[in-house]
């Protein structure tokens, strides 16, 4: 079920009506209906892949206990490598069984060993990614004595599958979300409208804008040949805001969902295209991910209590990793190495040559912009032959990509102005905010527009057809 649709826009009134009616009195009932309702949202894509939130969430509320209960060390690192195995295996299977094989089988095929072998038709479940890693930061943050496992398994269930964020985010740890699920929160007018408006302004951002800009994107990488020069450029710099108005949209609406129920989630986003540096950029770009490769992996590693070697050596280890997350391709594994190049290699120099703010967001961008070239390439030779492709020819060609006159126009038009708010949010305060306080006449004002504009600027109709979102394939 997405948010950007019909079913979702029944859905979720009605929950929340049921919600506050009968289930936001008593801590128990309010878990079993989270529960509930998160299994069905679930289910809509695939009921039979629940077994694997189930099996998750069965085995690291055990595995918390004995990890806790245990003064061996010997002991408790044995249990916490059975959490490792069980939840690793399960995205490690469905996600890159078959890349795996296949990687293996071609390096055999260079020493001119050669095997007939049955590619396994795996269907990838939504959002595996996501629920692993917040299944698993539980036992990772009791295994360090962070946190203490909880007694009440309705609580940790509704943890592992809370809805808003269950297929992609924010990648939320226990030490933060598990502790809400213990209490019943009051939820105020204050709450329930700021939630709202978030969902707003996330529909706003996938439907309005990121969705205009994937019909320009996809018809580019469909025809790279016609799409050479000019066109191609724009393409890049469009995936790259695309992806970015895409997820953070996502994220968006996600808060705001749990916001009017009553519930925190963690910002995931902090405006990335206004980056100093890529070590900036890592703190504002898909902020619970950043963090939680930092905590368990880089941390883990040693992070930067070694020699300057090892340290460029984690950082690496981190972005080959944080790749291969996003994806079972090699694609994926060069574009993260590419941004831990960028990292290691090229923070230092734009501090100490690039003065100007403005040139230090327009590189941290460009660069960006291109190492996601292998980001939404299917293949290897599909990338190569998009860069081959950049050149300042076929300006007549722009209009031909999906988008016309203006189409293309409005579209440039909309990233302007949603950097322009960006740039105000960074150096004024959070515009919402502001606008939001002001006298009623200013704010309802405001939320009409909002609405008008995502029912009457929306991306809609013929072409108009790519409306998942972009991180739902992780």
């Amino acid at each position: 079920m997405l948010f950007n649709s019909i079913e979702f826009a029944i859905f979720f009134p009605i929950i929340f009506i049921l919600y506050f009616l009968f289930f936001n009195k008593n801590i128990r009932h309010r878990n079993l209906f989270i529960i509930c309702i998160s299994y069905f949202f679930y289910a809509m894509w695939d009921w039979r892949f629940l077994s694997l939130i189930i099996i998750s969430s069965i085995a690291d509320y055990l595995i918390g206990f004995k990890i806790y209960d245990s003064e061996n060390e010997k002991t408790r690192r044995g249990f916490l490598l059975l959490s490792v195995i069980i939840n690793i295996g399960i995205l490690g299977f469905f996600k890159y069984f078959n890349f795996f094989t296949d990687s293996l089988l071609s390096l055999f095929e260079l020493f001119g060993w050669t095997y007939s072998y049955r590619r396994l038709n795996i269907i990838l479940p939504v959002g595996i990614s996501f629920y692993t890693f917040q299944t698993l930061s539980y036992t990772l943050d009791i295994y360090r004595k962070r946190l203490t496992p909880t007694k009440d398994i309705t609580s940790f269930f509704a943890f592992v599958s809370f809805f808003p964020q269950l297929v992609a985010g924010p990648i939320e740890r226990a030490k933060d979300l598990l502790p809400q699920f213990h209490k019943i929160s009051k939820v105020s007018y204050n709450s329930i409208r700021s939630g709202l408006i978030l969902i707003t302004i996330g529909l706003f951002k996938k439907i309005v804008i990121a969705d205009r800009l994937a019909v320009y994107v996809d018809s580019c990488y469909a025809n790279v040949d016609q799409a050479n020069g000019i066109p191609m450029l724009i393409a890049i710099i469009f995936f790259a805001f695309q992806l970015y108005l895409d997820f953070s949209a996502y994220s968006d609406i996600a808060i705001g969902i749990a916001r009017t129920l009553g519930f925190n989630l963690s910002t995931n986003f902090k405006r990335p295209y206004l980056s100093n540096s890529f070590s900036d950029f890592w703190k504002r770009w898909h902020i619970s991910l950043s963090s939680w490769f930092k905590d368990y992996v880089y941390i883990s590693l040693g992070g930067n209590k070694v020699n300057k070697t090892k340290i460029f050596r984690n950082i690496f280890i981190v972005f080959l990793l944080s790749g291969l997350w996003h994806g079972a391709s090699w694609n994926f594994v060069i574009w993260g190495a590419l941004n831990g190049l960028f990292l290691i290699l090229l923070d230092n120099h734009i501090n100490q040559r690039i003065k100007s703010k403005l040139l230090k967001h327009i590189f941290i961008f460009v660069s960006w912009a291109l190492s996601l070239v292998f980001f939404r390439a299917q293949t290897f030779n599909e990338a190569i032959n998009v860069f081959s492709n950049i050149n300042l020819s076929n300006k007549s060609n722009i209009y031909s990509m999906g988008l016309n006159n203006s189409e293309l126009h409005f579209t440039f038009w909309l990233l302007l102005c949603y950097m322009l708010i960006e740039y105000i949010n960074e150096k004024k305060g959070n515009l919402i905010n502001i606008i939001t306080n002001r006298n009623i006449i200013i704010r309802f004002t405001f939320y009409l527009l909002l609405i008008l504009s995502v029912i009457l600027l929306g991306a809609y109709g013929v072409g108009f057809n790519d409306t998942n979102f972009i991180y739902f394939q992780f």
